[in-house]
């Protein structure tokens, strides 16, 4: 008895059937379009690199007559006679050192302590740290320390680096409050007992550090810190940072409510998912 319709194929064979002229022409259709989508997605591609590499070469020409902020990538991916006129017409100012000091300033987590013995060079990342954003009239930044003595020695600090970073930065002493050329702030200021900071009810900052977070004997401080952080401009991450010796009057707090595991040098805070320490300040138990 005669088969009717197609012959049914043995596994693994592929059939070989004629296709109408209607069905040819739907899959050179489909085929035409698909080349013209990879066309397009590359084009999108190209025109983005382009972009950005003109947005690149803007910034660099800013940081050259101003001054700011710019890593190794950032230099590295300009274009090779744009990155030469930018180390002819710079100074660089600061450059990190290998290691915690590093690792803290390019952290993308929203809460980091760097942690460890004094002259690390914690409170000097501290003062690079809150630079994030200091092009962006929108960045506020927020530098507190537990006593007046122990701020003015930061802010000396921050005279002998924000200028030569930011041409024009300038500090107005009755507001103890750096202002940048972009229009950006950075405020110092010290609190001491823990009902103080609530003087910073109804404000807002993009980037709160506390230096030596461990001088504050219970968490209060820094808790309420938490719901001054925060922005309405999208291109703004907004970042909390603090330093702490070993030991101190709020190493028990710190210790208590974060649980530190040590994980390949990195000490993950597991209570808080977008939170890591650098250097443990509980190594000696």
């Amino acid at each position: 008895m005669a088969q009717r319709g197609r012959p049914k194929l043995k596994p693994g064979e592929k059939g070989k059937y004629q296709q109408s002229s209607v069905q040819k022409k739907r899959v050179q259709v489909r085929r035409n379009i698909k080349r013209q989508e990879q066309k397009v997605e590359r084009a999108q591609a190209s025109l983005e690199k382009l972009t950005k590499k003109k947005e690149n070469i803007k910034t660099a020409d800013k940081v050259s007559k101003q001054g700011g902020v710019v890593d190794d990538d950032f230099i590295n991916n300009l274009p090779a006679s744009v990155r030469q006129n930018l180390q002819d017409d710079t100074e660089l100012v600061f450059r990190p050192n290998e290691g915690p000091q590093t690792d803290f300033l390019a952290a993308p987590e929203k809460e980091v302590l760097y942690g460890g013995a004094a002259g690390g060079g914690k409170s000097y990342a501290m003062l690079v740290d809150l630079l994030r954003y200091a092009n962006n009239p929108n960045h506020k930044a927020l530098l507190l320390r537990r006593t007046l003595a122990e701020l003015t020695e930061l802010i000396e600090q921050s005279r002998k680096l924000y200028p030569k970073a930011f041409k024009g930065a300038v500090f107005r002493e009755s507001k103890s409050t750096w202002i940048f050329p972009s229009g950006a702030t950075a405020m110092f200021s010290y609190v001491d007992k823990d009902h103080d900071v609530t003087r910073y009810q109804g404000q807002a900052f993009t980037w709160i550090g506390v230096d030596e977070l461990g001088h504050y004997p219970t968490p209060y401080v820094w808790t309420y810190l938490r719901s001054r952080l925060r922005t309405t401009d999208p291109t703004i991450e907004t970042y909390m940072r603090a330093s702490a010796n070993p030991g101190g009057q709020g190493g028990w707090w710190i210790k208590r409510c974060l649980l530190i595991l040590k994980q390949e040098e990195l000490y993950t805070i597991q209570k808080h998912k977008n939170h890591y320490f650098k250097e443990s300040l509980f190594l000696q138990d």
